[in-house]
């Protein structure tokens, strides 16, 4: 089970097509992305069904397959968010084949099931322009939960390639902006939370899950102004303090821009008032000029399938 949880990984080349599931407790989202010869990337779909029961959970993905022919194809499963834990460990100067052992019992503690029913994967995150040395997070997720995700899959006919984590599915949206060499900050509002990343040259810096979501703005975003900013100041000093930790951990200069990406519904007044209070630039997430789109789609349609399309643009070495 170790080797499923094929997280992080170097970059490189993918020829072909890679399909991508986030699952959730009540609904699966999918996406199809089609590389050329060159490595460029094309959106083929973005899909989603919603289910009741593990029994409607399967047929849920099965209709999804057969939809879109997707049988025997390779695909990534990004976890929902109360499927895995990240914590920060201390490495020191252990041998890479000690790693995993010593991650295991550090986290013991911080885990609600036996440390040997944790499957585990180990990043760094080196300081930007520091010699100081990285901190190392584990990344770690119960092994019959994984082992349902796999069964899931064979069941209908689909190839698991690896299991990934929302925050790299965003990771792999940002690098689409390759032209902010400073790098890029990513908020999906999502209907009941939010989630922020900070990317810079494919290393992602920060994560923060917010309890603001889509569903805490929807209520005034038509005539009760104040109520909105109200809640929107929550935002606003959820994303500054991420600045101020990236800044102070690991010396990151502010980043190009904020993009922000609204699912429910476009409420113009979010992104106005995010630049309004940020020092960076704030704008709506766009695909138009930075990923090809197959067919009709709005953006705010496409950001509700944003964690299924950032796990599809996962690359690896060939």
């Amino acid at each position: 089970m170790e080797a499923v949880l094929g997280i992080f990984s170097s970059k490189g080349k993918v020829n072909g097509s890679t399909v991508s599931l986030y699952l959730e407790s009540d609904g699966i989202s999918v996406a199809g992305v089609k590389r050329d010869q060159m490595g460029l990337a094309t959106l083929q779909f973005a899909d989603r069904e919603t289910f009741s029961s593990v029994e409607e959970r399967n047929s849920a993905l099965e209709q999804l397959v057969r939809r879109h022919h997707l049988q025997n194809s390779r695909c990534v499963v990004v976890l929902s968010a109360d499927s895995y834990q990240t914590i920060q460990v201390e490495m020191a100067e252990l041998l890479d084949s000690e790693r995993r052992d010593a991650a295991r019992w550090q986290i013991r503690e911080r885990i609600d099931y036996p440390p040997e029913e944790a499957v585990i994967d180990l990043f760094e995150v080196p300081p930007f322009g520091s010699e100081k040395k990285p901190l190392t997070y584990v990344v770690s997720a119960q092994q019959k939960l994984l082992r349902d995700r796999v069964q899931l899959i064979e069941q209908c006919n689909l190839s698991l390639e690896s299991i990934d984590i929302p925050e790299l599915a965003l990771r792999n949206i940002c690098e689409l902006f390759v032209e902010d060499d400073r790098g890029v900050a990513l908020l999906l509002l999502l209907e009941k939370s939010g989630i922020l990343v900070i990317v810079r040259e494919g290393i992602l810096y920060l994560v923060r899950w917010l309890s603001s979501g889509m569903e805490d703005l929807i209520p005034f975003a038509d005539g009760d102004y104040e109520a909105l900013t109200e809640q929107l100041d929550t935002i606003v000093l959820e994303i500054q303090r991420s600045f101020d930790y990236c800044e102070s951990t690991f010396h990151l200069p502010m980043v190009s821009r904020l993009l922000v990406a609204q699912t429910q519904r476009e409420i113009p007044a979010v992104i106005s008032y995010l630049n309004d209070y940020l020092v960076t630039q704030v704008e709506p997430l766009g695909f138009e000029g930075i990923l090809a789109v197959a067919g009709e789609s709005d953006q705010i349609q496409l950001n509700r399938h944003l964690l299924a399309i950032g796990g599809a643009l996962r690359q690896e070495d060939n």
